[in-house]
């Protein structure tokens, strides 16, 4: 079905009234000095996991090892040579994309150089720079320098909208596959999430070390109904949570960068290891690893509302002094994009010659029903001025100096800026397939049920 509508505006019928979020408990990093029992709950649920399997986890406990330290070795033979890069002129070049992508499925990390052109970037930048000045109520918060609480920037609204910024988004999305060819996912129409700014100024530290973590929770990885994509991944409302499905993080730099983010590039055994871990334990006597009889309430690393802590203490096999190796140097207009699981260290001090630097949080996020609802929700707070649903805690920029509407938006990006604010519905004859046309459908009766005669 083709539709044809008008972009919304801040009276459209569909909107209704819109409440502020809650403000959630807020979902810190804390560097563990070692393992924290939680709750027996947790006991019961790694016998659980353990009954009927115990051989066999201790089979893939210890290949898993000698696979690990061979991969660690080369990670850090190449460093940032490891982390896979393609210019954005070549994302539409088989000869080039095809194993870009194989390397972003393999590395969990990647930079797409010259996404914007550099002036523009530049231009934001400065755009951002006035906003924050004219907007006083923006300045940082107390506990976490680099992060500016601003979400609806001119600068913001251009980026997300831009063209570019979405071609780069759904030829990354194009590295994930699903064994279900009827998955209700769509890669071909992101969609936007508006998340913060990040500026650092030269020679400023943070208030605390910078530690390496997974985003998204922690807990939440073991429990038998977290972290799957029909299900919940944020059980206990941490701040900082991301409640939609992130195909990757992203960061656009509108500054230079060097070594802005360190990564562990090898997110198959990374992740295996570091779920398996709380089930095995070290003897004292011969330093050898065991499965661990019976199970206890440690999950190294996770607390309800932090994200996963991945350290040398609790992850010894990691060897993160040999796996974390840094992105390469980011040039105004490149995207450096990463898997949500990926384990990275984001708070490095900022070097160079430029007095800071500065990057959006761009993630590239497909279309599918949980973030159809999630985008209702946040086109409700853009066109109030509100922060978006997970940032519940965030400062309203109703009243900021500067602040785009629906036409900036249309002016950046068109129809497809439009639609990936969920301002503008798509067109289900755009659709590759029939699944994709339902998703389309589905995304549409959500956002504008005045077109189904659903309000």
């Amino acid at each position: 079905m083709a539709i044809s509508a008008q972009p919304l505006s801040a009276s459209s019928p569909t909107l209704g009234a819109y409440m502020p979020p809650k403000k959630k408990i807020k979902m810190l990093s804390c560097s563990f000095p070692g393992p924290i029992h939680l709750s027996q709950r947790f006991a019961a649920l790694k016998e659980s996991i353990v009954s009927g399997r115990g051989d066999s986890l201790v089979w893939s406990w210890h290949q898993l090892l000698g696979t690990l330290w061979e991969e660690v070795d080369l990670v850090a033979s190449l460093g940032s040579r490891i982390v896979p890069t393609i210019d954005f002129a070549d994302i539409g070049k088989p000869e080039y994309a095809q194993g870009f992508q194989e390397e972003l499925r393999a590395r969990g990390v990647a930079v797409i150089r010259n996404v914007v052109p550099r002036d523009t970037a530049l231009d934001w930048e400065d755009e951002t720079r006035v906003y924050l000045d004219q907007n006083p109520n923006t300045k940082t918060p107390a506990r976490d320098s680099k992060l500016h609480e601003v979400y609806w920037s001119s600068a913001q609204v251009q980026a997300r909208a831009h063209p570019n910024i979405l071609a780069a988004q759904k030829f990354a999305m194009g590295a994930w596959k699903s064994k279900d060819p009827n998955a209700r996912i769509s890669t071909n129409f992101p969609i936007t999430y508006a998340d913060r700014m990040r500026i650092r100024t030269k020679g400023e530290t943070g208030l605390s070390a910078p530690s390496a973590h997974i985003d998204g929770g922690s807990v939440e990885r073991w429990e038998p109904d977290g972290t799957r994509i029909p299900v919940a991944s944020d059980f206990y409302r941490g701040a900082g949570s991301c409640s939609i499905f992130r195909a990757f993080q992203g960061w656009l730099a509108v500054s230079s960068m060097s070594s802005p983010l360190q990564v562990c590039p090898m997110p198959q055994l990374a992740t295996a290891y570091f779920l398996l871990r709380p089930f095995f334990s070290r003897r004292d006597v011969d330093g050898a690893w065991d499965l661990t009889r019976p199970q206890n309430s440690l999950l190294h690393g996770a607390l309800p509302s932090y994200t996963q802590e991945i350290s040398h203490a609790l992850h010894p096999h990691l060897q993160l002094d040999r796996s974390l190796v840094s992105v390469p140097r980011l040039e105004p207009g490149d995207y450096v994009i990463w898997h949500p699981d990926l384990i990275h260290v984001a708070n490095g001090p900022h070097v160079g010659s430029h007095p800071s630097s500065a990057a959006m949080y761009l993630p590239a996020c497909p279309l599918t029903q949980t973030n159809a609802l999630y985008l209702c929700r946040q086109r409700k707070a853009f066109l109030l001025g509100c922060p978006g649903p997970d940032f519940g805690g965030g400062r309203s920029e109703n009243d900021s100096v500067g602040q785009p509407g629906v036409q900036e938006v249309n002016e950046a990006g068109r129809e497809d800026g439009l639609r990936a604010m969920g301002l503008l519905p798509w067109d289900e004859e755009d659709a590759d397939s029939d699944v994709e046309r339902e998703v389309l459908a589905m995304a549409n009766a959500i956002l504008f049920p005045d077109l189904y005669d659903m309000l």
